[in-house]
């Protein structure tokens, strides 16, 4: 096993509509990274679950894709970093949505990649090693 991988909601979702180039990708990474994901994605993914009209079989299968996932909590040092970036582009005029920021400062501060389709956003964040 490798290095770990945090992977963001986009990711989690092209693999949950078993989109098929994502999930080439996950499988032949597999091998190369411990994949991992944060409470928040998890509750991005549970919001949608339960959005939808088949919620139960939704539900089920975000259950069964973050069995397969290193989950990071949430810890005050991820706020921290939070904080301090949100300040810096704030100052700067920009704005981030604030479960990106989370999701991204968590990455942050445990030195680990993040993968995404959602570079636009992620970019802004100092610091991040985005794949």
């Amino acid at each position: 096993m490798g290095n770990t991988l945090i992977l963001d909601t986009s990711v989690l979702i092209d693999l949950l509509r078993n989109n098929i180039p994502m999930i080439n990708w996950f499988k032949e990474n597999e091998q190369n990274y411990e994949f991992a994901t944060t409470v928040i994605n998890l509750f991005e993914l549970y919001t949608g679950a339960y959005k939808s009209t088949d919620s139960e079989r939704k539900i089920k299968d975000v259950e069964e894709l973050s069995k397969k996932l290193k989950i990071f909590s949430f810890l005050s040092q991820y706020s921290k970093e939070a904080g301090k970036q949100k300040a810096k582009l704030e100052k700067n005029g920009i704005i981030i949505d604030a479960g990106d920021l989370l999701i991204g400062s968590t990455a942050v501060v445990e030195r680990l990649p993040i993968k995404t389709n959602n570079i636009k956003h992620f970019s802004r964040i100092e610091g991040l090693d985005i794949i």
